[in-house]
Protein backbone atom coordinates (compact mmCIF):
# COMPACT_ATOMS: atom_id res chain seq x y z
CA UNK A 1 0.00 0.00 0.00
CA UNK A 2 1.01 3.54 -1.27
CA UNK A 3 1.88 5.82 2.20
CA UNK A 4 0.80 9.42 2.64
CA UNK A 5 3.92 11.07 2.01
CA UNK A 6 5.10 8.63 -1.03
CA UNK A 7 1.25 10.01 -2.86
CA UNK A 8 2.37 13.50 -1.94
CA UNK A 9 6.01 13.24 -3.02
CA UNK A 10 4.59 11.29 -6.52
CA UNK A 11 1.80 14.35 -7.12
CA UNK A 12 5.24 17.17 -6.43
CA UNK A 13 7.61 15.91 -8.89
CA UNK A 14 4.65 14.37 -11.15
CA UNK A 15 3.40 18.30 -11.99
CA UNK A 16 7.17 19.06 -13.07
CA UNK A 17 7.15 16.83 -15.19
CA UNK A 18 6.09 16.02 -19.28
CA UNK A 19 3.58 12.82 -19.50
CA UNK A 20 6.60 10.59 -20.62
CA UNK A 21 8.34 11.38 -17.55
CA UNK A 22 5.33 10.54 -15.19
CA UNK A 23 5.13 7.60 -16.20
CA UNK A 24 8.59 6.80 -15.75
CA UNK A 25 8.18 7.60 -12.27
CA UNK A 26 5.10 5.11 -11.97
CA UNK A 27 7.18 2.69 -13.05
CA UNK A 28 10.06 3.33 -10.77
CA UNK A 29 7.92 3.61 -7.57
CA UNK A 30 6.39 0.42 -8.65
CA UNK A 31 9.58 -1.28 -8.73
CA UNK A 32 10.51 0.30 -5.72
CA UNK A 33 7.53 -0.51 -3.79
CA UNK A 34 7.64 -3.91 -4.53
CA UNK A 35 11.57 -4.55 -4.21
CA UNK A 36 10.74 -2.99 -0.29
CA UNK A 37 8.05 -5.18 0.32
CA UNK A 38 7.32 -8.56 2.28
CA UNK A 39 8.33 -10.35 -0.62
CA UNK A 40 7.82 -13.57 1.67
CA UNK A 41 4.25 -14.26 0.65
CA UNK A 42 3.78 -14.84 4.46
CA UNK A 43 5.70 -17.56 4.67
CA UNK A 44 9.23 -16.20 6.59
CA UNK A 45 12.07 -14.72 4.94
CA UNK A 46 12.75 -16.71 2.17
CA UNK A 47 12.76 -20.20 3.89
CA UNK A 48 10.83 -23.39 2.61
CA UNK A 49 8.70 -24.99 4.90
CA UNK A 50 9.35 -27.50 6.73
CA UNK A 51 8.12 -31.24 5.28
CA UNK A 52 8.35 -34.50 6.52
CA UNK A 53 10.14 -36.99 4.36
CA UNK A 54 10.73 -39.34 6.58
CA UNK A 55 9.01 -41.51 9.01
CA UNK A 56 10.42 -43.20 12.47
CA UNK A 57 9.78 -46.61 12.87
CA UNK A 58 7.44 -47.41 15.81
CA UNK A 59 9.38 -48.76 18.82
CA UNK A 60 9.00 -51.90 20.80
CA UNK A 61 10.50 -51.81 24.33
CA UNK A 62 10.54 -53.18 28.00
CA UNK A 63 11.28 -51.37 30.94
CA UNK A 64 14.05 -52.98 31.52
CA UNK A 65 15.84 -51.16 28.29
CA UNK A 66 18.05 -48.46 28.08
CA UNK A 67 16.96 -45.31 25.97
CA UNK A 68 16.66 -45.83 22.70
CA UNK A 69 18.11 -42.90 20.49
CA UNK A 70 16.57 -42.14 17.19
CA UNK A 71 18.55 -39.71 14.32
CA UNK A 72 15.52 -37.56 12.92
CA UNK A 73 18.02 -35.54 10.80
CA UNK A 74 16.22 -37.34 7.41
CA UNK A 75 12.64 -37.08 8.60
CA UNK A 76 12.31 -33.52 7.76
CA UNK A 77 13.54 -30.88 4.87
CA UNK A 78 13.29 -27.82 5.15
CA UNK A 79 15.37 -24.33 6.29
CA UNK A 80 16.28 -23.55 9.14
CA UNK A 81 14.37 -26.20 11.39
CA UNK A 82 14.19 -26.33 14.89
CA UNK A 83 12.49 -29.76 16.37
CA UNK A 84 10.07 -30.65 19.72
CA UNK A 85 8.94 -33.60 20.54
CA UNK A 86 6.22 -34.83 23.24
CA UNK A 87 4.81 -37.83 24.48
CA UNK A 88 0.97 -38.61 24.63
CA UNK A 89 1.85 -40.60 27.96
CA UNK A 90 4.97 -39.28 29.12
CA UNK A 91 4.57 -42.23 32.55
CA UNK A 92 5.13 -44.49 29.94
CA UNK A 93 7.74 -43.11 27.50
CA UNK A 94 9.47 -39.77 28.16
CA UNK A 95 10.80 -38.08 25.06
CA UNK A 96 14.04 -35.28 24.78
CA UNK A 97 15.57 -34.09 21.93
CA UNK A 98 19.52 -33.12 21.75
CA UNK A 99 20.16 -31.75 18.24
CA UNK A 100 18.87 -33.96 16.14
CA UNK A 101 18.74 -36.52 18.37
CA UNK A 102 15.35 -37.96 19.69
CA UNK A 103 15.65 -39.94 22.99
CA UNK A 104 12.64 -42.40 24.35
CA UNK A 105 12.83 -43.55 27.33
CA UNK A 106 10.55 -46.19 28.50
CA UNK A 107 9.29 -45.53 32.33
CA UNK A 108 5.75 -48.21 32.47
CA UNK A 109 4.18 -50.55 30.63
CA UNK A 110 1.67 -49.25 28.00
CA UNK A 111 1.51 -47.41 24.84
CA UNK A 112 2.16 -43.94 23.74
CA UNK A 113 2.54 -41.87 20.76
CA UNK A 114 5.22 -39.59 20.46
CA UNK A 115 5.14 -36.74 18.06
CA UNK A 116 8.10 -34.95 16.26
CA UNK A 117 7.40 -31.12 15.01
CA UNK A 118 10.03 -29.57 12.82
CA UNK A 119 9.42 -25.55 12.27
CA UNK A 120 10.89 -22.35 11.26
CA UNK A 121 9.58 -18.91 10.41
CA UNK A 122 7.61 -20.46 7.36
CA UNK A 123 5.64 -23.31 8.92
CA UNK A 124 5.58 -26.33 10.85
CA UNK A 125 5.07 -30.38 9.87
CA UNK A 126 4.97 -33.03 12.41
CA UNK A 127 4.63 -36.96 12.42
CA UNK A 128 4.42 -39.23 15.21
CA UNK A 129 4.90 -43.01 15.81
CA UNK A 130 4.04 -45.32 18.52
CA UNK A 131 6.02 -46.24 21.18
CA UNK A 132 4.57 -49.74 23.16
CA UNK A 133 6.42 -50.79 26.32
CA UNK A 134 6.38 -53.62 28.00
CA UNK A 135 7.01 -54.50 31.47
CA UNK A 136 10.06 -55.78 32.24
CA UNK A 137 11.28 -58.76 34.24
CA UNK A 138 9.74 -58.95 37.40
CA UNK A 139 12.17 -58.97 40.51
CA UNK A 140 12.90 -62.42 41.93
CA UNK A 141 10.50 -62.31 45.31
CA UNK A 142 12.56 -61.91 48.78
CA UNK A 143 13.93 -65.74 50.13
CA UNK A 144 11.69 -67.28 52.09
CA UNK A 145 8.50 -66.47 50.93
Amino acid sequence: MISDASTSLFRRLSRGLSTAGTVLLVLVLGVALTACGDDDDGMGPGLSEPEVTGSIDNQSLTTDDAPVEVDISGVFEGDELTFSASSSNSDVASVSLDGNTLTVTPEDGGSATITVTAENDAGSASTDFDANIDLGTPPDPPNGS
